[in-house]
């Protein structure tokens, strides 16, 4: 058996499992087999050392981790040794010793368990009825953290009154420790907290113990600790499995110390370490180890991959969390369809540091349809139907639970308001007497409150009252393991429970009752399980309470129920394949082929309100060790619609960015069959991928090109043509157009050449006006965004309209001299289109093809994308009583003003009438010539008559953006052509009417001097 036993266990483990040593610190990586060799042990101390499986303790801190072992010991040692451990979570050990031998520090074997929502309701009524400001939640946090420390409620240090928050807390402590006496209550930490009271008064109790192993020991608190040394005192057998680099609950006081304080209290400890990770890629595995080794005070490990190098892990740069999370969906189906059935929905995880980050996440993964689930949602037996029917079992097993009967006393309904149970509550809290006292002695006759209840509340209490009592006499006659089901059943019927779910829940009743039709067979599971499971040895001289049947069977049953932390999805149809998203906390002991990381930015992680740095690169490290083949981190440039800027995790300095890629991971033969390697799965044939390609539709790509790797929003042709740009607010058009541009380049290597001619011919021409604001007009004005279409609408129609007939000349009028109280206006009015409306040949098609099928646009369309912006070489040409000018906004909106006069009927007329006021600049003339004196290219001087050059058309963005404005002002707009503006009527040669009014763009006072 022993050879069995060590059979597929590398030089570590076996020595490990092996090793005489009485105290023994293993330290397991994550993925390096810690389970199997905990597991292997304790079979090995049953089968080598002739233990008495009774006398073996093996503590783990979840439900699902006590399972996974109680599976593989029961393959190791068979059924009858596996079922004789005692073996479950420190809650639910220390459960078992207070029910046997509690009686001997006063607790009864009745006792309850108040959950964390019972902890909650008590304190907020304790805080109501005593009018303080302390917060629940915040109390029962503060109170949980001090009985993990071991602090009881006479360890609190006097304080003076002038220190009200902390009287109030000592207050609410005292309270809340008076009504679980009263209620005969446990809360979570009070099960660890009076194990170690009965066990360090009692010692006995574990003297039978002969060894004792103990799971993710980095994980352990004060008292943890504490009940290590009491359990182990006979034996001082000792062994733990723990990782220091996984220390991540520091929050519910976890203890990483605890690993340094063992070692001192056992000088003896041997201490072997598991290196060999049976999990990740090696390229996973570098970039974990060089996060984690920034912790210069973590004990020297090191983590030696057993699979592949595999894929690198990517870094990815999105613009901001939105199209971060629109990229992940796009991420997972691009990878599910290249690789060829390989990997499902289920395959991959999304690990947050916080949990509102799901948010966008998911919004993103609904909108693409692809399936997912959300670990720690709501727990089967946090449902209302079956919360209640629990709550009626609670009050069955134990009357004076005041929590329990609060939560029946008025489902279904009894007609007793909230008044009245607030006289009951008083009335016990008075007398010292529990709630389900109070009435029984109220429908008894024996006690009156002073609100008298109405005689149909009265006769509805009665049948309650009636009803418990029942129920308990009926449990004295039944089978033990039949109690829980017989009783569920009792309850259903007594109060036509099926009846009152289709009142009160008419659109869902019939999913509600298939959840309670669950809990009676999982109540019915009872009789299938062993009757002596929480039974302990038999201690010489220390006398167990005998057991009590039925009573104990339902007490068992109930608290199996309150300290299960498993997550019951059975019912929602869970065989379908879905991504998790999970907080990296939960996701702990778990693995998924692919992980995403989203936001791994400082702030996000390290959190803003972390105080441990170490503890939050922990948590990183455990997030990255989750990932079997395929690892993402992403990061959003800003985060938020205020587009403030986001800094790179200090956790991924520049020397770790050798292990990192820009861009999702390229799938061919070598990426999907080193996928195939690490996790173990049949290389998919070439068949099968020709298949899953056809899953590609015409938004899609089969590489990671939808998104630039530098994290600049998408370039245009990237876009699909139902896609939308966000708004990017505060950044002015021809920069993010600009950065389209340079990305394109960059992408695009065989479109640089073309594209650099233009480029060099228009550097000079992107300037900004704003750093000086008396150069500053609503004609150089951008609100900031745009759509692809229509940019792509408009960068067409530039490079068809390029080569545009010159105009002819104007004479420049004589123009009369503004006087210094009214400025000159022509910068409030914009150089309209020369064309307004796009032909039909430069319709873009609906539907924008596969981007393997794009073909690279050539250099005059990609330097189209950029609208050109006019040098002031010069001096300012606003005046400066104009340069601090705004436009008036409401609702986000350009306000146009009222609307402008009609002029006489002119065709030509019609199409000019309108004036963008807050249109980009004008586009200076394509042929190299420059405005204000600059040389031309040819070396001659450029004219200096404004309107001698030859015009293109603007972009479309500058129509798309705005909306057209009309104005009362009679000003002529063929003298405004003069300074610059060029309208299309004066393009077809027509005569602009003045309508009586002389064309001048001086001031109104001026003409009044005439």
């Amino acid at each position: 058996m022993e050879a069995q036993l060590l059979d597929g266990l590398n030089a570590a483990q076996r020595a490990a499992v092996t090793s005489p040593a009485p105290v023994l610190q293993v330290l397991a990586p994550p993925g390096s087999g810690k389970t199997k060799t905990l597991t292997c042990r304790v079979a090995y101390q049953i089968a080598h050392h002739g233990l008495n499986p009774q006398n073996v303790i093996c503590c783990t801190f979840t439900i699902k981790a006590s399972r996974e072992m109680r599976e593989r010991l029961r393959g190791l040692v068979g059924c009858e040794l596996e079922a004789k451990l005692v073996l479950g979570t420190f809650h639910s050990i220390c459960r078992r010793y207070l029910v046997a031998y509690g009686h001997l520090i006063g607790i009864p074997k009745a006792f309850g368990i108040a959950d964390s929502s019972d902890s909650l309701n008590i304190i907020k009524r304790i805080i109501k009825r005593l009018k303080l400001s302390i917060e629940p939640k915040a109390a029962r946090s503060k109170i949980s953290s001090h009985k993990a420390r071991g602090k009881t409620l006479e360890d609190l240090p006097k304080t003076s009154q002038k220190h009200v928050e902390k009287q109030e807390f000592i207050a609410v402590f005292h309270e809340y420790e008076t009504a679980l006496a009263t209620s005969k209550l446990l809360d979570y930490d009070d099960l660890l907290l009076r194990c170690v009271d009965l066990l360090r008064a009692y010692p006995g109790c574990v003297s039978n113990v002969e060894a004792l192993l103990i799971d993710e020991f980095q994980d352990t608190n004060v008292v943890q600790f504490e009940l290590m040394k009491l359990l182990a005192s006979a034996s001082r057998r000792i062994t733990i499995v723990g990782d220091p680099d996984q220390s991540i609950y520091g929050f519910r006081s976890a203890e990483i110390e605890n690993l340094r304080r063992m070692k001192a209290f056992y000088p003896e400890t041997v201490v072997i370490n598991l290196e060999e990770n049976y999990r990740s890629a090696s390229s996973v595995l570098r970039l974990a180890q060089d996060v984690i080794e920034q912790d210069t005070n973590r004990p020297p490990k090191r983590l030696k991959a057993t699979h592949c190098h595999g894929t690198k892990p990517v870094l990815r740069r999105l613009p901001n969390p939105n199209e971060e999370a629109l990229w992940i969906a796009s991420e997972i189906k691009r990878m599910t369809v290249m690789a060829g059935g390989l990997l499902l929905h289920s395959d991959f995880a999304i690990l947050l540091r916080s949990a509102f980050l799901s948010l966008l996440i998911e919004k993103a993964l609904a909108s693409s349809g692809i399936p997912y689930r959300m670990v720690g949602g709501q727990r089967f037996f946090d449902r209302i139907e079956i919360r209640i029917i629990v709550d009626y079992l609670r009050t069955i097993s134990h009357p004076d639970n005041n929590q329990a009967f609060l939560a029946i006393i008025n489902v279904p309904s009894r007609k007793v308001g909230e008044a009245s149970i607030a006289e009951l509550i008083k009335l016990g809290e008075e007398r010292n007497l529990s709630l389900w006292t109070v009435v029984q002695k109220i429908v008894c006759g024996d006690l009156t409150p002073e609100k008298k209840l109405s005689k149909p509340s009265e006769q509805e209490l009665r049948r309650l009252v009636t009803l418990i009592k029942t129920a308990r006499q009926k449990m004295d006659s039944m089978m033990p393991a039949a109690a829980p089901s017989k009783l569920i059943d009792l309850v259903v019927k007594s109060l036509d429970f099926e009846n009152y779910l289709k009142k009160k829940y008419k659109d869902d009743h019939e999913d509600r009752l298939e959840n309670v039709k669950e809990l009676v067979t999982h109540a019915s599971e009872v009789l299938l399980q062993p009757s002596n499971e929480d039974q302990l040895a038999q201690i010489d001289g220390i006398e167990q309470q005998p057991s009590d049947g039925a009573h104990e069977v339902l007490a068992q049953f109930l608290a199996n129920i309150v300290l299960s932390t498993n997550v019951n999805n059975s019912e929602d149809g869970n065989d379908k394949p879905r991504v998790t998203i999970s907080t990296i906390h939960s996701s702990k002991g778990l693995e998924w082929p692919v992980v995403f990381i989203p936001a791994v930015y400082e702030g996000s992680i390290p959190h803003s309100r972390a105080d441990d740095t170490d503890e939050e690169r922990r948590l990183l490290y455990v997030a990255m060790t989750r990932a079997q083949a395929l690892l993402t981190l992403t990061f959003p440039l800003t985060q938020s619609r205020d587009q403030l800027e986001s800094s790179l995790t200090q956790f991924l300095p520049p020397k770790v960015h050798r292990h990192l890629a820009q861009v999702g991971p390229l799938f061919n033969d070598k990426t999907i069959a080193d996928i195939a390697s690490i996790l173990r799965r049949p290389l998919p044939s070439q068949e099968d991928l020709v298949k899953s390609l056809e899953g590609i539709t015409g938004g899609d790509s089969q590489i990671d090109d939808l998104w630039p790797s530098d994290g600049s929003r998408r370039p245009l042709a990237m876009l699909p043509t139902n896609g939308q740009m966000l708004p990017d607010f505060g950044r002015p058009l021809g920069e993010v157009l600009a950065a389209g541009q340079n990305q394109w380049s960059s992408n695009y290597p065989a479109c640089s050449e073309s594209h650099s001619l233009t480029e060099q011919s228009r550097a000079h021409e992107l300037v900004t006006t704003m750093n000086n604001t008396a150069a500053f007009s609503t004609s150089s004005m951008s609100l900031g965004f745009t759509t692809a279409s229509y940019q792509l609408q408009a960068s067409n129609a530039d490079a068809a309209t390029s080569s545009s007939d010159t105009l002819p000349p104007q004479k420049k009028p004589k123009l009369s001299k503004s006087t210094s109280a009214q400025g000159n206006i022509a910068s409030f009015f914009s150089k309209p289109n020369s064309q307004h409306t796009l032909p039909a040949e430069l319709a873009l098609p609906q539907v924008m093809r596969p981007t393997q099928m794009r073909q690279p646009l050539s250099g005059p369309t990609l330097s189209a994308m950029i609208p050109p912006v006019r040098r002031e070489t010069g001096g300012s040409t606003i005046p400066s009583e104009l340069s601090s000018h705004r436009l008036n906004f409401r609702n986000g909106i350009i306000y146009q003003g009222p609307k402008a006069l009609k002029e006489a009927s002119s065709q030509s007329r019609s199409k000019a009438r309108y004036v963008n006021l807050y249109s980009s600049s004008p586009p200076p003339p394509d042929v190299g010539d420059e405005e204000n004196g600059v040389l031309r290219q040819d070396g001659g001087e450029a004219a200096s008559n404004p309107s001698d050059f030859t015009t293109r058309a603007a972009p479309l963005t500058n129509y798309i953006l705005s909306r057209p404005a009309e104005t009362m002002h009679k000003t002529s707009i063929s003298s405004i052509g003069s300074a610059g503006y060029v309208s299309r009527a004066s393009n077809m040669g027509a005569r602009q009417k003045t309508l009586g009014v002389r064309r001048s763009l001086n001031g109104w006072d001026s003409r009044k001097n005439k």
